[in-house]
């Protein structure tokens, strides 16, 4: 089983879902995992190194940098990294990248995902 801790101690499953942003393309979305986590009431999904470097083809501002194995947001004058973190997918330990945070993400096929 997929899972990963929620705050309360009690587990969630991943699922593979497709998210997108209003300040994307029109019709864009990304691949992602999202394990129920919410941000003020939007998605908090999580990204491969794969996924991610899909959204960076949709999103200039969004860049994979080697030498720090990282992703660089840069935009109007604010910087952010985002570093890959290991999770439990399926039995398989993935390394994750939590982009945007706190960005809002919108859910695609929202009707398709169980909640």
């Amino acid at each position: 089983m997929t899972e990963s801790l929620k705050q309360s101690g009690t587990k969630r499953a991943w699922r593979r879902i497709r998210v997108t942003g209003s300040w994307l393309p029109d019709h864009a979305f990304v691949w992602a995992y999202w394990n129920g986590t919410m941000w003020n009431g939007f998605a908090v999904p999580m990204f491969t190194s794969q996924d991610a470097s899909n959204l960076c083809a949709v999103m200039p501002s969004l860049v994979y940098v080697e030498a720090r194995q990282a992703f660089l947001f840069e935009e109007g004058g604010e910087t952010e990294w985002f570093h890959a973190a290991p999770q439990l997918v399926d039995g398989e330990l993935l390394q994750l990248y939590s982009l945007g945070e706190s960005w809002c993400w919108q859910l695609i096929d929202l009707s398709e995902v169980a909640i």
